[in-house]
Formats: C-alpha cells, structure tokens, sequence
C-alpha cells in the first residue's frame, strides 16, 4: 500500500466520540475547531489554532474531526450551545470547519476557515507574528487535507 493511501486510511479511522469541553479557565481561550476528517480547510485551521495556543498561553485548542455524516451531527448540536443571534446567524453554516471560541464568560461562533482567519487579521495581538500572516492571507493547498487530526498542540 502506497504511503499517500495509509495516509488517507489512518486519517479516517472510525468515527470518534465527541472530546469533553471543560469549563474554561479564567484569562483562557480555548479555539475549537471541528470538522471533516479530510478536508484541507479543516486542516488549516487546525494549523491556524495550533499555532496560536503554542505562541501564546492564554490560549488552549479543542478539535473534533469525523466523517461527513457524523460531522454534520455534531455541528446541529453544537450550534444549539450559541445564542439566538449567533444560531440563526450561522443557521446555514454546513461546511468544514466549523470555529468557536470559548471563554469563562461563555462562546462565540466565528464560523469556517474564512472567518477564523479574518478573527485572527482583526487582532491587534497576532498583528506581527508572521507565520499567521502567512496561515490566514494564502489558500491551503489540497496536501493540507491529510493533517494531525488528534487534539493535541503539535
């Protein structure tokens, strides 16, 4: 079996149960990011939340990736935790990735990969990291779509 294919079926794996979400510890934001096992917009947005919880310690990550079917489960769920506004705001978000965060004082929704990236662009706090620059104002390349799916920092 060639690598690429190993690849593809390791990242698929079975379907996952959904990680606990603790409660948040004060003067924390955890970036959650849930999604398609394989997708390269997923992929990159785990890259993007990763890369903000190594640099900056006020931050932590909670990711959940699935296949299709049990992904879109979860995100009906998951919108019922927003707010009347953000859940019809986000009402027709059906694609991958979905991102939040949550805080001690409660979520909100950012919505995909797009949106996390403007999230990030809009923050004065990440305005001179340029490796974020580079995440959040290029594409991710198709080869983005296999990616460390464990809900882990590295």
């Amino acid at each position: 079996m060639n690598i690429f294919k190993s690849l593809i079926i390791k990242s698929i794996g079975l379907s996952r149960q959904v990680p606990s979400r603790p409660k948040v510890s004060n003067g924390i934001t955890r970036i959650c990011v849930s999604g398609f096992t394989i997708s390269h917009h997923t992929g990159r947005a785990c890259k993007i939340a990763k890369q903000i919880a190594t640099l900056y310690p006020e931050y932590e990550t909670w990711f959940y990736f699935d296949t299709i079917p049990r992904y879109r489960i979860f995100l009906k769920t998951i919108k019922t935790e927003f707010s009347p506004e953000q859940q019809n705001k986000f009402a027709s978000h059906k694609t991958s990735p979905f991102c939040w965060l949550e805080t001690s004082d409660g979520k909100t929704a950012i919505g995909g990969r797009d949106r996390l990236c403007e999230w990030v662009n809009n923050s004065k706090k990440f305005e001179n990291n340029n490796v974020l620059k580079k995440l959040t104002t290029t594409e991710p390349h198709i080869i983005e779509a296999i990616f460390n799916n464990k809900n882990s920092p590295n």
